[in-house]
This record gives structure tokens, C-alpha cells and sequence, in this order.
């Protein structure tokens, strides 16, 4: 059975995703990392370099419960309201969503660009709109948009990150992948930090990273019951879910 999963991305093209053996029970929420820098008179630094997570409304206390929060404020804004938590195990820190009707943009603040004032600057620097099916924002002539992940975790298969094929940080290897339905995938190793393996699926419009890991059940805890014949196998597991992707799409 097929299953179908979507989000409107930030740029307010539709990700599109079909899965090929696994139920709705097995899928869950869809969740982004953005990233913009300055158009104009960029000096190069990470001050320049702002960055904001999005997540369905329901992750909000998540989302606190994540930074062991206090409420410090909240006002209305933008037609969803501004929430600032200070961050229990990072003294220095606060952690700030905007929260609309059905999503929310949330990110970390740190002293002393941590006020009420820093969080409403960061958040106005574009033009967020909310719709059921995810947040989008135009950031009109003063900033770029140089990033777009988005996220969906698989029960029993691990982490699958997807980035349009024209603004991809993922390099795509020269030589020929694995073909299947949807395009070509290829087995990664990480060449920087602790040595791990992932793999790599490029269609037409999306490149689809599938980073393997026991992702429970939602609802659940702990290990779930491994879902094919490569028992713990995890990278084996992965590779066999991908090979089965219908299609991966990123457009409008």
C-alpha cells in the first residue's frame, strides 16, 4: 500500500513524498530547518546568518518540555502569538516560537540578543503565512533564502531529510547510483566527525537524505520490532524502504 505524505515548504512549493509499504500509523509529522543570509552588505560572519526550525503546532510542548522551559513572556503577533521561554539547563539562553494556527516557527536566543525586541526583529525580518499543510514566509528584497530541509521520521527505518534538487547541501555523487522507481541512490559515509553510513536518493526535483535509525512508533517508546528480513540491520532496512519510494517531489 501506498502512502502519500506532503508539506508546504517555506517557498511555498508542495514536498511530496510516496511510500510504498508503510501505514499513516508509521509516519510522522513532517518538521523544517531554514536558514537566510542578507541580500545586500553581508560581512561573511554567522551574525549575519539567521536560522529558524518550524513544527506542527502540536510539538509546542515539545518543544519546552526539550529546553526544560519557563515562561518569560507572551503577546499576540502577526495573528498567532509569541511565546519566550528561558532555557532551564542553558542559563544563558531562551528559546522563542511564534505560534499560528496551525504551525509554528520557534529558534534559540542567547544574552544579551535575547529580549522581547531581538525575538520580534528576527521574526519580522520576513512574512510568515500559516496554512494546514505548512508555513511559508516571503522574505522580499532584504534577505535570501539559502536553506530548506524539511523532515519526515519513519517508524522501524530512520530519519528522511528532503532539499530541492537546485539548493541541495547534499553533494550527489558523479558516478551512477542504485536506479529504482524514483530515481538513484547511493550509500554515503560521513567524511567529518564520528563515522557513520546514510543514503542518498536524487529524483528529477528532490534530493532525499534517509539517515537509519530505530524511529518508534508514534506513541511508543523504546526499540520497535525490526520490519524486514535484515533483522537489526538498520542500514540494510533503509536501503530497502528507499528502494521502494515511489516518487519524491519538490514543486509547486
Amino acid at each position: 500500500m501506498v502512502q502519500t505524505s506532503t508539506v508546504r515548504a517555506i517557498d511555498n512549493s508542495l514536498v511530496t513524498l510516496d511510500l510504498d509499504g508503510v501505514t499513516a500509523e508509521e509516519l510522522h509529522s513532517w518538521t523544517g530547518h531554514i536558514r537566510y543570509t542578507p541580500r545586500y552588505g553581508a560581512r561573511g560572519n554567522t551574525a549575519d546568518i539567521w536560522a529558524m526550525e518550524l513544527a506542527p503546532k502540536s510539538s509546542l510542548a515539545a518543544g519546552v518540555n526539550s529546553v526544560r522551559g519557563t515562561e518569560r513572556e507572551r503577546f499576540a503577533y502577526n495573528g498567532g502569538e509569541v511565546v519566550i521561554y528561558d532555557c532551564g539547563d542553558i542559563p544563558d539562553a531562551r528559546w522563542a516560537a511564534w505560534v499560528g494556527p496551525w504551525n509554528i516557527a520557534h529558534g534559540m536566543f542567547y544574552a544579551p540578543q535575547w529580549e522581547a525586541n531581538d525575538v520580534l526583529q528576527v521574526l519580522s525580518r520576513v512574512r510568515w503565512t500559516d496554512t494546514p499543510e505548512g508555513l511559508t514566509a516571503s522574505a522580499g528584497r532584504r534577505f535570501n533564502l539559502q536553506l530548506m530541509q524539511y523532515f519526515l521520521p519513519v517508524a522501524g527505518v530512520g530519519t528522511l531529510q528532503v532539499e530541492p534538487k537546485v539548493m541541495t547541501s547534499t553533494p550527489v555523487p558523479g558516478w551512477r547510483g542504485l536506479s529504482t522507481p524514483a530515481g538513484e541512490i547511493w550509500r554515503m559515509t560521513s567524511s567529518e566527525g564520528p563515522k557513520y553510513e546514510s543514503l542518498v536518493l536524487a529524483t528529477e526535483s528532490a534530493v532525499v537524505t534517509l539517515d537509519p535509525w530505530a524511529v518508534p512508533r508514534k506513541g511508543q517508546q523504546g526499540q520497535p520490532q525490526a520490519r524486514s528480513a535484515q533483522g537489526d540491520d538498520a542500514l540494510g532496512v533503509a536501503a530497502d524502504f528507499l528502494s521502494r519510494v515511489k516518487s519524491a517531489r519538490w514543486g509547486a
